[in-house]
């Protein structure tokens, strides 16, 4: 994903604006790769969390409302946005990208798929019966098409109002290694798990691990997707 990323201008040097950094998973891998930093963080818990993080590092953390929040240094060369534009009012968020990505710079927004639906493991089969208990209101339907794939909608969404394009579509398929601990552990960062009340999650989160127990070596390969899209800036449209 960071090769293509380098082909959108990622370079010692580059200012890059990053909306919904968390912790600094992917800002942690922007600055070493020599950019400069300007992270739009809405939880002020979290962003109190990535400035101690990085701190020493050439980030800048600005924490509220995407849409609306100043965004201190101009314009950027690069736009980035991991796992968190559903979260936002797609048209809104793209209208504001292009007010701070300069012509000619990009826009890269992606999101990880943690389940290839193309390559289901057998594994995962087991699961269904923990989903129907602890959450049976939870719709795991396996021939719908995961949203961050549904590559018509998500490219329309980013070419909106004309302000950046052609879209690309890359899709990064690779492979995970899960132990029941680690399996137990990413289960418990899904923001419907975490959701639940504290029986049903800590339920639900053993059920997981105790899947991953039962395989042979007590060791399963999970199978992800990495939708990453990207487009240029197009120049004269930051009015419309």
């Amino acid at each position: 994903m960071f090769e293509v990323l380098t082909d959108c201008g990622l370079r010692p040097g580059a200012r890059v604006v990053e909306v919904g950094p968390g912790t600094g998973q992917v800002t942690a891998r922007l600055v070493a790769e020599g950019a400069s930093v300007v992270a739009v963080e809405l939880g002020a818990k979290l962003a109190a969390q990535l400035r101690a993080n990085l701190a020493g590092h050439d980030v800048t953390v600005v924490q509220g409302d995407f849409a609306t929040v100043g965004v201190p240094g101009g314009q950027f060369d690069l736009a980035v946005c991991a796992t968190a534009l559903h979260w936002l009012d797609a048209e809104v968020a793209v209208r504001r990208l292009a007010e701070l990505v300069r012509p000619g710079g990009w826009l890269a927004v992606w999101w990880t798929v943690f389940g290839d639906p193309d390559r289901p493991p057998a594994w995962r089969a087991e699961l269904d019966g923990l989903y129907r208990r602890w959450m049976p209101d939870e719709r795991r339907n396996p021939a719908e098409v995961p949203a961050p794939m549904r590559v018509a909608e998500r490219t329309a969404e980013l070419e909106s109002g004309g302000r950046f394009g052609p879209v690309e579509v890359e899709t990064i398929r690779w492979d995970h290694p899960l132990t029941p601990t680690g399996a137990r552990g990413l289960w418990g960062t899904f923001p419907n798990v975490r959701e639940l009340d504290e029986v049903r999650r800590e339920a639900l989160l053993d059920g997981v691990a105790d899947v991953v127990a039962g395989q042979p070596d007590a060791m399963v390969i999970d199978h992800y997707v990495t939708a990453l899209y990207t487009a240029e800036r197009r120049p004269d449209t930051a009015s419309r």
